[in-house]
């Protein structure tokens, strides 16, 4: 394995709890794109939320694989004597897995899940917006870790 990369599950699961975003690459009929998403883990499921149309809900609707990534403790490595010691530090995670969609139940718990981990506590819906609302979740299939000092 390549310096620095780690296929341990708890370095991985560590760095994806201290992520604020993930990036989706998702791919359809018109190509590969990434978007960028909130999210929440447990265990080895990832859950995130999108509106129920537009590309990234058709792509996650499909169940195709997707890859994901994550940074975090992001640092600029800054030199005065060579472009090429130049550089970033960082911790980050690069894996794979297959979205599912959610409903009822299982749909409110992977909200509540997101929600929690962003506001730090539970929060009713509006049920307006609940309605057109969709809950995935993304059962990780591979991972690796990375730490660049």
């Amino acid at each position: 394995m390549r310096k620095g990369v780690t296929d341990d599950k708890a370095v991985a699961a560590d760095i994806l709890d201290r992520a604020e975003v993930i990036w989706l690459a998702l791919n359809d009929s018109e190509g590969p794109h990434c978007v960028p998403v909130n999210f929440a883990r447990e265990g080895d499921t990832l859950y995130v939320h999108s509106g129920r149309k537009g590309r990234k809900a058709a792509c996650l609707d499909s169940g195709a694989p997707l890859a994901f990534s994550a940074a975090v403790d992001m640092r600029l490595k800054t030199s005065d004597e060579n472009a090429c010691e130049l550089g970033y530090r960082f911790r980050s995670v690069m894996g794979g897995g297959a979205p599912r969609a959610l409903d009822g139940e299982d749909k409110l718990r992977a909200l509540d899940r997101i929600t929690l981990k962003y506001a730090g506590r539970a929060m009713p819906y509006n049920e307006k917006v609940l309605a057109v609302t969709a809950a995935y979740a993304i059962d990780i299939t591979s991972v690796t870790a990375r730490i660049k000092d």
